[in-house]
Parts: C-alpha cells; structure tokens; sequence
C-alpha cells in the first residue's frame, strides 16, 4: 500500500464549497471531515524523520524546529484527505514555537522526561513537606519555556522577513504560543501528581483550592503577558481552553472544585462576545451541559468514549460538537474496519446536527497509514450527506 492519489484541484474546490456553505450558518449537506494532528507525526515516524531528530533536538533548536514543521505541513497536505486544502501548489506553510504538551507543566516546573519512541512528558514536583512553600511566590509570566516560545516566535518571524523557503514555498505566517491553557485542574495534577491532588481535593480541600488559584491566577497574568508580546489584545472576543483531567471528577465535584476557576478564566481573558470553546480528551461528557450553561460554551472538541448521538441530543443543535474514530483504530485497524467505524458515527449524528465535525479522537498517532484517513474520507463522502 501506498499514499492514494489524490486529485488537488478537483478535491479543493470541493472542500471550499462545503467549508463556505459550513460557516454560513451550516448550510452544508454533508457532515464535515477534519484531522487534528502536529509535528510529532515526523518526530515518531522513522519512515518520515528523515534527519532522526528526537523531541529533545526538536524543542531546543529553532533551525530544527522549522526543518520538522515544514516536513511535517508536507506530509500533511499531500498524504492526509479530508476537509482541508491540498497540494503544494495550493498549501501555505507557517511556523509556531511548538512545545507539544510539556509546555505548560514545564512553565510551572516540571522538569521534561524525555522518551525514546514516544511523547516527552513531565514529573512532578511537589511532596507533602515543599507544597505549601510552592504557592507562596507568583512565576514569572515568561520564565522559562515561555520566554524561549516569545524569542522562536520573533527568530521565525525574522526567517519568514528574510525570505526563508521550503520547496520554493514561503512563510506565510507565524504565530505564537502560550497564550491557551490545558487547564488548572490538570496543571495541578502535574505538578503535585495526578493521586496526590485528588487525595489533596478530600483530605486537604484548603491546600488543593489554593493551588488551584495560585494556578489560575499565574496562568491568566502569563497569558496576558504572551499576548502582549505578540501584539495582541489583553482580551480575546472568546477563549479556548482545555482541561482533560476533570475527567477524573464527578460533576458534583467538578461543579464544586474547578468550575469556578474556568469562569475565573473565562472572566478575565474574554470579552464574551462570542460564546466559548473546550477541549475535553476522555470520559467528560458528563459536565458539558454544565459548562454550556455556566461557561457559555458552544463548542467542544471530544475524545473517548463518547456516545455522539445521545450526546448531541442532550446538548441540542446550536452546541457544535466534534469527535469521530478512534485513534487505535485509524492506527492499528484495516481500512474497511475504519470505513465501518465511519458509517456508524455518522448515522449515530446525522438526524441531531449540521454542525458536528467528525474527526479522529483525539490527536492523530504517529505511523497511522494514509490508506485510512482515505478509508475514512470515502465513508464521509459516502455516507455523510443529509436528508433534507
């Protein structure tokens, strides 16, 4: 098996009808098709990590980090079909400071582990005896991987002024990072590890919401400072965050112990203007109804497990949701597996939304085959399309 061949231009103009018929008021007739995935498809693929950089080379030097970005858009735009733009005559290539998930956790202390053939991660840093000294210092707003996401931001704005080019493709743009967050709750599962805080929540409440706040209040001054020195408002017209670790929490405690941070969040880094945006990995449905009415969210980008279509239901039409097939599944199974996989989550949505967004859930693995993003493509544009 090989990458199919696609047909770019015939492809694009599809893809630019149903995008434009999608954000006008979700006039589309099918289901949208997205893939959300990042330069690590090159960093853990041999077959694709032709200079064998590993994340630690990655993460340190910017010629590097620019070499793998503009292979990893490559990849991305010629091998992988669905709902965007294809072709290198037809593509932009861009460039961020790119820290994958350690950035904030680093941000805050946590020292990186890296891995062979895997994610880098972080360990914790805080035991019963230093955890209260922790929260009695604020953290420099860009200490750190911070200041170094700020100086690769202002180094790639220079490449892009200087002409860089890859294949006889310009810099289109850049843009920062930093200025989103994985959230309090998980953040402080990372820096006092993830049993420790829960144990942390019951038997020593008092600590657990002060350091829920010391991270809320750092994060909202750091994002601040980011956007600032990106040229950016001090508050957006709406905000994205993530917080995959109340998965842990039930919704009565979810309500109790975190809830007020994300408004705090919210509260100070929106204008609310328009409504909100959530990424929520695992089993977190649960608290979605709660966020739309408390956060107002209309938005949220879903992992596993997930039940679209009940979900849907609960939620009602104006909620857009996105989710789909398995990342196991695109890894490890057949084509015509991942085709019937396809057909059943869009026959589970069809009848409840125009606005849901299937995708893989959630971060496309390294080494995935092609053959299965086509599988999965021919499904939706199979099986995709509404009744009326």
């Amino acid at each position: 098996m090989g990458i199919p061949i696609i047909d770019f231009e015939k492809h694009n103009n599809e893809v630019k009808e149903i995008i434009s018929a999608y954000y006008n008021n979700y006039q589309n007739k099918r289901i949208i098709m997205s893939i959300a995935c990042n330069p690590r498809m090159i960093l853990l693929d041999s077959r694709l990590n032709t200079g064998k950089y590993t994340f630690k080379q990655y993460f340190e030097n910017p010629d590097i980090m620019t070499e793998v970005q503009m292979q990893f858009i490559e990849y991305r735009d010629t091998a992988l079909i669905y709902d965007h733009v294809m072709g290198l005559d037809y593509i932009s290539f861009g460039l961020y400071p790119d820290f994958q998930n350690v950035m904030e956790p680093n941000w805050l202390g946590c020292p990186i582990k890296y891995h062979d053939n895997n994610d880098p991660g972080t360990g914790s840093i805080l035991n019963d005896e230093n955890k209260y000294d922790y929260i009695k210092t604020p953290l420099e707003p860009l200490s750190g991987i911070m200041g170094k996401a700020v100086e690769y931001y202002e180094y790639f704005k220079e490449l892009q002024q200087k002409g860089y080019s890859y294949l006889g493709k310009p810099i289109s743009f850049v843009y920062g990072a930093g200025a989103g967050t994985d959230g309090p709750f998980t953040n402080a599962c990372s820096v006092r590890g993830t049993t420790e805080m829960c144990i942390d929540l019951y038997c020593d409440t008092e600590y657990a919401m002060e350091l829920l706040n010391y991270i809320t209040e750092n994060t909202i001054t750091r994002i601040k400072a980011i956007r600032k020195a990106y040229g950016q408002p001090e508050k957006s017209d709406t905000f994205y965050l993530a917080d995959d670790s109340i998965a842990l929490l039930s919704l009565e405690d979810y309500k109790r112990f975190v809830l007020p941070f994300h408004k705090r969040l919210y509260e100070e880094l929106s204008t609310g203007e328009k409504p909100s945006g959530i990424h929520l990995c695992g089993d977190a449905t649960r608290h979605f109804k709660t966020m739309v009415e408390e956060l107002n969210a209309n938005n949220f980008d879903t992992g596993f497990p997930v039940n679209h279509g009940a979900l849907l239901q609960k939620l009602g039409r104006d909620v857009q949701i996105s989710g789909g097939v398995h990342v196991d599944i695109l890894l490890n199974g057949t084509p015509e597996q991942v085709a019937a996989e396809t057909k059943r989550i869009l026959e589970d949505v069809k009848p409840y939304s125009r606005s849901f967004v299937i995708k893989e859930a959630n971060n496309l693995s390294p080494g995935t085959p092609p053959e299965n993003i086509h599988a999965m493509y021919n499904t939706v544009k199979k099986y995709g399309w509404f009744n009326t």
